[in-house]
């Protein structure tokens, strides 16, 4: 071997011993329990107000209270929280910022939208799915239906004349609401609005025929409008006389919403291994449940592998659903 060749073998050498030194202190780093050692800031994919900002807000509260640092919201709904999973995506993988996301943001705007600019499975890190919401399917209280059955009839005997809402574009309550009518062969219009109480309001007002929202609509609004059927795959104790839309005669249908902790991509396994602790403790104990369970929230604090496994699974099927309505928005 000439001069020029062994002084490259012992540059390379050099370098890989380096890189291998590096590697380890900052392992060595992060296994000092450090973390966190500054502000944590939480981006919500949704506005304020609604149920990923009631998720994430909660769990802020606690991991505020038991990690010992501040956990900031910042709320950035703008494209179905595409705008904000972007950003994160960009964000350094340090632990600081973090994101809590609505299932459809990472299920659905992928297939929704022409040009989006991350990559669900490659630039996120999951860490858990924080709860899941049971949504209701909901009528305004003079509609000539009281249950599924009597709603299909009438939507086949006034196709197009009936309307839904919605809380926008591509979220699940539109989605799923397509996807019943698939499964039903019914035509009944979309109308979206911005928000779920601006969509609740004018149903209560008789503006609205129908509408998917939230079990907790149900609980503080039945006076007011009727629930013919939960989308979830077993009836709810809130709501045990209420029957699910799949016993009504539409079988197979399921829809539950889910709200999710994750980061970019590569973070840290301390961080991770802190994160996922903190949960676990979180979901053990009853009043942090009860906060959830009040609104008619199931806490689940799911394994990485287990997010990531619904994430697939759910892509799959709101992808099928949206090829199937041809439904694209060109940005």
């Amino acid at each position: 071997m000439d001069l020029r060749r062994r002084t490259l073998a012992v540059h390379l050498l050099f370098a890989a011993l380096l890189g291998g030194l590096l590697a380890d202190l900052h392992a060595r780093a992060w296994a000092d329990d450090s973390y966190p050692a500054k502000v944590i800031h939480l981006v919500v994919t949704t506005a304020a107000g609604g149920a990923d900002d009631f998720v994430a807000r909660t769990v802020a509260q606690r991991l505020s209270a038991t990690m010992g640092r501040p956990v900031i919201i910042e709320n950035e709904p703008a494209g179905n929280g595409s705008v904000a999973a972007g950003e994160v995506a960009r964000a350094p993988a340090d632990g600081y910022t973090l994101m809590m996301v609505v299932d459809s943001t990472l299920t659905i705007n992928p297939h929704l939208y022409k040009t989006i600019n991350y990559d669900v499975f490659r630039d996120f890190t999951p860490i858990s799915i924080i709860s899941r919401l049971p949504t209701v399917l909901l009528a305004r209280a003079d509609l000539p239906a009281n249950n599924v059955q009597d709603l299909i009839t009438l939507a086949h005997a006034r196709p197009g004349k009936l309307n839904y809402a919605s809380t926008g574009v591509g979220t699940v309550l539109h989605v799923g609401m397509e996807m019943f009518k698939i499964a039903t062969k019914t035509d009944i219009v979309h109308v979206p609005y911005r928000s779920t109480p601006g969509a609740q309001n004018d149903l209560m007002a008789g503006r609205i025929d129908v509408m998917l929202a939230g079990i907790g609509a149900a609980l503080s609004h039945n006076d007011k409008l009727k629930v013919l059927a939960i989308t979830s795959p077993q009836r709810s104790p809130l709501l045990p006389n209420i029957p699910t839309v799949a016993e009504s005669g539409v079988p197979g249908f399921e829809l539950t919403s889910w709200f999710a902790l994750l980061g970019p991509a590569h973070l840290p396994q301390p961080v991770m291994d802190r994160l996922t602790a903190e949960l676990k403790k979180a979901a053990g104990d009853p009043q942090f449940r009860s906060m959830f369970e009040k609104v008619g929230m199931q806490v689940v604090v799911s394994s990485p592998q287990e997010m990531r496994a619904e994430m697939e699974a759910d892509s799959k099927k709101w992808g099928d659903v949206i090829k199937a309505i041809g439904l694209r928005i060109n940005q």
